[in-house]
């Protein structure tokens, strides 16, 4: 089978969906299959932190507004009018519905981005119709419901031969943000608590705060950036040491830092949202910063007072992720999804199909 994966955004980005992407490509290669990698040249404030040979090896790459392509698959990472972009001759193109933008119940504020808000407002006017092109839409998480006659679930995934517990907790009890600096992952919500528990530090005790992502400008004694991470078996190292993993989230269709965080044996809190609660996860949760300070401060005295039941909360987490999310229990149902979009094309009726 010839699979062309199609990317809006250029793989060297480097985000969750371009990970997946990389990480895909390789396994159906491994299995036979003749796979190549479409992307455009489009990066959101310019960020190019991936080198794509480098995570592909010798699978094909290309860049470019227009792509032609000629395989038996498309898959292609939905936008509205996506496959304007990709123009395909005899394939069976199945929509990839990676991004939560299209689901959120209000309109996201203007900092999120002039593309990816037009792009929200097309598929409010025009979504069902322009999906009824595809043969099939995967989805990655329950949560997101789509008008499609045939739509496929399977989550995302982790190795948890990488992300486990593999490094002591930090002597210092240890709050941990992993992501993009935005409105979206919540972290204006992550300053607001990191600020409110380092004033009240003689009646809570000292705190340490970590964001993987980037570097703070100017002086900052509260947050310690550790920068973009990009060795998954460094940052399962960052993740294992922490003691919590703050995670207050907007807006999310699958979120691998509560998976990776998990498995790596440290609880996290979040906020509510749907996407979350259907990953059927023992997650922590929270909607305010008053609310995630609480639930921090409740994890803090559990760390110390009763260590068994904190690890049971761990340990827990693990198992969770182990039995739904682990690489080698996913790729297998991708992999079957593609071999039943192309065998099986159906022609009316709506479903929604687990593999």
């Amino acid at each position: 089978m010839k699979i062309a994966l199609c990317l809006h955004i250029s793989l060297s980005y480097g985000g969750g969906g371009e990970k997946w992407s990389w990480i895909v490509a390789r396994h159906l290669r491994s299995r036979g299959h003749e796979v190549e990698v479409h992307a455009l040249p489009y990066t959101p404030h310019a960020r190019r932190v991936i080198d794509p040979s480098e995570v592909l090896g010798d699978i094909p790459y290309y860049e470019s507004w227009r792509h032609n392509i000629e395989a038996d698959i498309a898959y292609i990472f939905y936008n509205p009018l996506a496959y304007l972009f990709f123009k395909c001759r005899g394939c069976t193109k199945i929509a990839g519905m990676h991004s939560n933008v299209y689901f959120t119940q209000r309109t996201p504020p203007i900092t999120y981005g002039a593309i990816p808000l037009t792009a929200r407002a097309l598929y409010k006017l025009i979504g069902v119709a322009d999906l009824s092109i595809y043969t099939a839409v995967h989805i990655v998480n329950r949560a997101l419901k789509v008008r499609h006659r045939n739509v496929f679930y399977v989550p995302n995934f982790i190795d948890t031969t990488i992300y486990k517990p593999t490094f002591k907790k930090r002597e210092g009890f240890t709050v941990l943000f992993v992501g993009r600096a935005s409105w979206q992952k919540g972290w204006d919500t992550f300053l607001h608590v990191a600020k409110m528990l380092s004033k009240e530090r003689r009646e809570v005790g000292d705190l340490e705060f970590l964001w993987v992502g980037g570097f703070l400008k100017g002086s900052s004694n509260i947050i310690q950036g550790l920068g973009y991470i990009t060795n998954e078996v460094e940052l399962s190292k960052v993740y294992s040491s922490a003691h919590v993993t703050l995670y207050p989230s907007r807006s999310d269709a699958f979120s691998l830092t509560i998976v990776e965080s998990l498995a790596c044996g440290t609880p996290v809190i979040t906020t509510p949202i749907e996407t979350h609660k259907s990953m059927d996860l023992p997650l922590i949760y929270a909607s305010t910063p008053e609310e995630f300070v609480q639930r921090i401060l409740e994890i803090k005295r559990m760390y110390e007072r009763t260590p068994e039941e904190y690890k049971r909360l761990c340990d827990e987490g693990r198992r969770a992720v182990e039995r739904q999310y682990d690489i080698r229990i996913v790729l297998p149902k991708l992999e079957a999804m593609f071999n039943k979009v192309l065998t099986e094309r159906p022609t009316c009726g709506y479903s929604t199909q687990k593999v």
